[in-house]
């Protein structure tokens, strides 16, 4: 997912905005130069335009795309409904979130539930732990829970493919195994909320040369532990609006997954779809800057599942307090749980 906070102000982008936006979240360490090829600008022109995303509040920073799972850890998200608490008790949850080393990322929605965090652990019981520590510490206030265990991802973008059509994308290789030293973590720890740190920052942070950063830069993307730079945006001042869709299929078989995946390759309005063990087998989120496009998504979905749609929940996205790939605290000699 990505940032969601209320802007005052909307911006409204031109053709060579998009094309940038897009190309950064191709990869967002791409030179200015190389931008300024593939839109046509020159390399100044490409840096104006970024200094005034980031002025204009559009563009919030840069993140590394962590496959966690590669590293041992299950990806799981539960979704909290709260018993209406007042203002103040409400923020003191949220803070309490905001504290949580194993907590990836804090989604507030306006719907049936009132926040989504993603959470990960690396066994049964630390996860059983860590949704204990959840339920004690929101005490009354939690009315009911769900959690969400995701399987299998279906789709991952930074931008619809309505703001500016996305040309196919190759598979990233992956590899079994993946063997990381205390100078990997260091490389995945620095950049994980700063991916555009050049090479020499991350090399001081890691304690190795630029070219020895270089390479394992290389060799974390090769394994698919490190599979993507994005920035991270604000929708809201661009003016999209990013829903939840919580699906749960009867009976999601190959065949139907099938179906599923050619909705999601053909619809312009999804950003991210994963299959999840639990209640509801599919979470999607969709982006779209006119209310009725949500309307339409749904119908279509539903259209393609008729009589196979158990339960589905939609959830206004509203405000966004964490998000990251690997947790700062993220260690691999020690647990999440103190």
């Amino acid at each position: 997912m990505r940032v969601l906070h209320a802007a005052e102000q909307k911006v409204e982008l031109d053709t060579y905005d998009k094309k940038i936006l897009y190309a950064l979240a191709q990869n967002c360490r791409t030179p200015f130069s190389q931008i300024g090829k593939k839109v046509g600008l020159s390399r100044d022109s490409v840096r104006y335009r970024i200094q005034r995303f980031h002025k204009s509040g559009i563009l919030q920073g840069y993140r590394a795309l962590v496959d966690i799972t590669r590293l041992g850890y299950m990806n799981v998200h539960i979704f909290l409904q709260l018993n209406q608490p007042e203002p103040e008790a409400e923020k003191k949850i949220v803070e309490l979130f905001k504290a949580y080393p194993f907590v990836r990322a804090i989604i507030k929605f306006n719907g049936k539930y009132d926040f989504e965090l993603a959470i990960i652990a690396k066994t049964i019981n630390e996860l059983d732990d860590i949704i204990s520590r959840i339920i004690t510490d929101c005490g009354t206030a939690l009315q009911h829970y769900e959690l969400l265990w995701i399987t299998k991802s279906f789709s991952g973008k930074t931008f619809p493919d309505s703001f500016l059509k996305a040309p196919e994308i190759e598979k990233l290789k992956h590899y079994t195994e993946p063997k990381l030293d205390d100078k990997d973590y260091k490389i995945v720890s620095a950049i994980a909320d700063h991916a555009e740190l050049p090479l020499h920052k991350i090399a001081a942070k890691a304690e190795l040369s630029a070219d020895a950063v270089k390479y394992r830069l290389k060799k974390l993307k090769e394994s698919g532990i490190i599979f993507g730079f994005i920035p991270v945006i604000n929708y809201d001042v661009i003016n999209y609006n990013v829903y939840a869709i919580l699906l749960s299929i009867a009976n999601l078989t190959q065949k139907k997954e099938a179906t599923l995946k050619e909705f999601l390759r053909t619809n312009n309005d999804v950003l991210w779809a994963v299959k999840t063990f639990g209640k509801y087998n599919v979470l999607m989120y969709i982006c779209t800057k006119n209310p009725d496009d949500l309307i339409k998504t749904t119908a279509k979905l539903r259209n393609n599942f008729i009589g196979d749609i158990r339960d589905y929940e939609t959830l206004i996205n509203y405000e966004e307090y964490k998000y990251t790939y690997f947790p700062a605290d993220e260690k691999h000699t020690k647990t999440f749980l103190t």
